[in-house]
């Protein structure tokens, strides 16, 4: 999706250093660039956070807010479950190829990505949890990601700033009593209380994967591809991973071809790999981004998300 034109011989710098294992800003092929992550971007959702992967003005940006509210079921819907729903869209601002209509195939891509990674018992979150009254009301989690600036892997940054947004989630307290109608049947009814100190974490938040994307540059591959990398990219693979190392989803995209069969598994190994020391790397952050906002706590309001440091 990159809409960088690079010349011919730029095309070719970049192609020669990857398969001697040189990348153009000197990281080697499996190398990442550095992090920046916030949580508590939003004061009215339930879970927020905004996640930087590379550095300010050449890093891609996302920006996720979670907002929980109550459902009714409905029949045909399952019984005892939560929900969860994705939206992404890309700002126009973030590249020129967005403007207008031009981002509605990429919101569709990233939306249903992200979907195929959270519903489902393969993300961690147990829906079971979010079930109030089985047949009768349930939490629905609204997870709308917006992408400020691209840089290369949105993707990985779409999910380090979702699962931060995810974790950061905490749900009012919902007491459920049975009481009897006139006619002496038992029904159960629910309150939830409207008390801001008076929250749950959303359980299960820590079980969800982290993604990997490898991009494929002439006879080698990439992770964490810049915007350069990404304009002479062949094929790309994104397989998210659990914290047990289970491999959750894979998606595959890309311009021209797929990986070759015989380095599919070498893939799946290293990516196993790199998830585990994505994960480790992703709870320092994720630990400095509450310490940071604890911080924050008793410095007067802005009133914007956007005025704070990051």
């Amino acid at each position: 999706m990159a809409s960088l034109i690079l010349s011919p011989a730029e095309q070719d710098y970049i192609i020669r250093g990857v398969e001697s294992g040189f990348r153009a800003d000197g990281r080697g092929s499996l190398d990442r660039r550095e992090v920046s992550l916030r949580t508590g971007m939003i004061s009215q959702a339930n879970g927020s956070a905004r996640c930087r992967i590379g550095n300010l003005g050449v890093g891609t940006d996302v920006l996720v807010g979670v907002k929980a509210e109550v459902n009714s079921w409905t029949p045909g819907e399952p019984e005892d479950l939560g929900s969860i729903v994705c939206n992404v869209e890309c700002s126009p601002s973030a590249a020129q190829e967005f403007e207008g209509r031009g981002a509605e195939e990429i919101n569709v891509e990233l939306t249903q990505l992200l979907d195929r990674i959270l519903n489902g018992p393969q993300s961690g979150l147990d829906l079971k949890k979010l079930c109030i009254i089985p047949k009768q009301a349930y939490w629905v989690l609204h997870i709308d990601a917006l992408v400020l600036d691209v840089k290369g892997s949105i993707v990985d940054t779409l999910v380090w700033a979702t699962r931060a947004a995810l974790m950061s989630t905490s749900l009012p307290r919902v007491v459920v009593e049975t009481i009897s109608d006139e006619m002496g049947n038992m029904q159960a009814e629910f309150d939830v209380v409207d008390d801001p100190e008076d929250l749950t974490p959303l359980e299960g938040a820590k079980n969800l994967p982290i993604s990997v994307t490898f991009s494929q540059i002439g006879k080698r591959y990439v992770v964490d591809a810049s915007e350069q990398e990404e304009a002479v990219t062949q094929a790309k693979l994104t397989v998210a991973v659990s914290p047990a190392m289970e491999i959750c989803a894979i998606q595959k995209g890309g311009m021209f071809r797929g990986f070759p069969p015989s380095l599919l598994a070498e893939i799946l190994e290293t990516a196993q790999r790199i998830a585990r020391e994505e994960l480790t790397r992703f709870d320092v952050h994720y630990a400095q981004a509450k310490l940071h906002l604890s911080s924050q706590a008793d410095e007067p309001s802005t009133g914007s998300t956007f005025l704070v440091q990051f």
